[in-house]
């Protein structure tokens, strides 16, 4: 094994792969705007779901509550049925589809990305 030294005597392979100076993750609320991590990602996704999980849950408790008791009236036919769509858009579009996509980038880091890519070298 050799050991490859600067002029100055110091072993070039003692500081790491990814060490680049002065680039650092970014922290805070930047770590969430500007991710690029898969993880973080799929976090975002997860989150966007719980949220849109509540919003549709909130609605099917104002359709069950117009249901509760036949003639009482809590809300107007139009918006009852408004109501039960929009439960149902946001479901299936703002909760249930996005948890698959942020459970599956979550696990699965992507692969088309440059940075992913195996070095042939």
């Amino acid at each position: 094994m050799s050991a490859v030294l600067d002029h100055h005597g110091h072993d070039v392979h003692a500081h790491g792969h990814d060490d680049h100076g002065d680039h650092h993750a970014p922290a805070g609320w930047r770590r969430w705007v500007f991710a690029t991590n898969h993880k973080d990602i799929g976090t975002l996704y997860l989150l966007f779901s719980f949220t849109m999980l509540m919003i549709g849950g909130i609605l099917a408790l104002c359709i069950r509550a117009e249901l509760f008791k036949p003639g009482l009236q809590f809300f107007n036919p139009e918006l009852f049925n408004q109501f039960t769509t929009m439960h149902g858009l946001i479901m299936v579009f703002g909760a249930i589809m996005p948890a698959f996509v942020g459970f599956a980038n979550w696990m699965i880091r992507c692969r088309s990305a440059p940075a992913t890519w195996p070095s042939r070298g």
